[in-house]
This record gives C-alpha cells, structure tokens and sequence, in this order.
C-alpha cells in the first residue's frame, strides 16, 4: 500500500464531515421523505438510505465518488491500483473499486476500504435516525455499536 499522508481515522472523518455537509443541505426533502439529495459528485443521483444491493446510486457509491473526487484515493492506492479505479470508474461509473487481487498490498486496501465504507455509512445511518426519519431498516447491518466503535488500525 501507497505511503498515506492520512491516516484512516482522518480519512474516516473527512467522509462523514461530506456526508454531514450533504445531509444538512438536504434536510428539508429528507424530513419529507425524499432520499434523494443531489451532492454534486459524479452522477449526481445518490439514494442516501440505499445501502444494500446493486452499488447504483447508492450511499456506498457516493463514498466511493467522495474518495475519487477528495483526492483520497490517490493517497492511498498504489499506481496500479489507482489506474484500475479509474478504469472501473469510467467504463462502470455506476460501480465502485474494490481491490482484485490477493496481493498484500490489495489486501491492506480491501481492509481499508471496508472500514471507511463501514464506518462512513454507519455514521450516516445514526444521523438520519438523529433526525427522526425511519430509515434503520437500511442501516440495521450497520447499526451494531460494537462494530462501529471498534479501533482503527
């Protein structure tokens, strides 16, 4: 793995500063039930409360545009890794990156990236339950305070 100049928990925290940003831009249709906030990445379409299934517009996508478009991942991949990111991202721009390979360096990414992602969604689901909408059906996998409040390596 690439020489970070973040660590995770930095990394962590940026992403839900962003989600934090676009969750309070979007308030307003989220109280009235529109999941749907327009935050300016990518494709632009993110149903924020999507968190299981297809990666197509979902809360895991906008992560993954977060990381693209924050620079984050050019922290934090390698070369190689960071050329197969784009190429996902420009023939399957509906997908996200994940590692391939059962190399070290792609298996400390995976875990990286898992954690990100984990704690990233984790987060947002606990926000918009704050808010008092009914959403932790979506986020029920993500909700166990165990594996949110877990260490990061």
């Amino acid at each position: 793995m690439k020489n970070r100049t973040l660590t995770l928990n930095e990394i962590v925290s940026k992403v839900k500063k962003i989600l934090d940003e676009i969750i309070l831009e979007n308030t307003q249709s989220l109280l009235h039930g529109n999941y749907l906030p327009r935050p300016n990445y990518r494709y632009d379409k993110f149903y924020i409360n999507h968190v299981d299934g297809s990666y197509s517009m979902s809360l895991q996508s906008l992560i993954h545009y977060i990381l693209i478009e924050e620079g984050i991942y050019k922290q934090i991949l390698n070369e190689n890794q960071f050329a197969r990111c784009m190429k996902v991202t420009k023939e399957e721009p509906e997908a996200i990156y994940y590692p391939e390979d059962d190399s070290v360096e792609d298996l400390e990414v995976q875990d990286l990236l898992d954690v990100i992602y984990y704690k990233s969604i984790a987060h947002t689901g606990k926000k918009l339950i704050a808010m008092d909408l009914n959403v932790s059906h979506y986020f029920k996998d993500y909700l166990n305070d165990f594996d949110y409040l877990r260490p990061v390596k």
